[in-house]
């Protein structure tokens, strides 16, 4: 099985049909330790079912330049959580945001008693990106929202389970019972 570093790096950070286009040359560019990706889906949300039970579903690398963040890349998983596929280049506000976000949270207050290992969380359904702290030694896990970030959540705010679960589980409630069937 090839490692989740050279399926990363093996990714061509701009191609002919316009995947993505960097903006800085690629061979200035490094790859960060990598961090886990996992996807809730909205089933799971309006029934308040645990976030630390969501499914890895992928690892994602930031991509910098010099001190700045330019891209992450991501590997898909398999269901065994082995890496599988190159998936994805993407430039958009989520690089950056995770960046800053990782820097602030190394002097916040809340993460200093503890060790946390960095996740990311995706909630396609309503809109929703976050930085998961997951504690090593406990259920202390935290969350921070990305920004940009949908109304009901505060961008940078850390969350803890319940109190994200809180917001998040009356959207996700009202997105599955909206009907979005054509109308004739």
């Amino acid at each position: 099985m090839t490692g989740l570093r050279e399926i990363a790096r093996s990714a061509q950070f701009a191609t002919a049909g316009g995947v993505a286009l960097m903006t800085a040359p690629a061979d200035n560019a490094v790859l960060s330790a990598p961090h886990p990706v996992h996807h809730v889906g909205l089933d799971a949300v309006a029934a308040r079912r645990p976030l630390t039970e969501a499914p890895t579903t992928g690892w994602r690398f930031l991509v910098t330049t010099e001190s700045t963040a330019v891209a992450s890349s991501e590997v898909a998983t398999d269901a065994n959580g082995q890496p599988e596929r190159f998936e994805q280049v993407n430039e958009g506000p989520y690089v950056q945001s995770t960046a800053w976000t990782l820097r602030d949270l190394a002097g916040a207050p809340e993460v200093q008693t503890d060790t946390y290992e960095p996740h990311l969380l995706k909630i396609p359904g309503i809109y929703v990106v976050a930085l998961w702290l997951r504690q090593l030694d406990g259920d202390g896990n935290l969350f921070v929202p990305l920004a940009p970030a949908p109304d009901f959540l505060e961008a940078g705010r850390v969350y803890r389970e319940d109190d994200l679960l809180d917001r998040l589980a009356e959207p996700a409630r009202q997105r599955l019972e909206f009907d979005d069937t054509p109308q004739s």
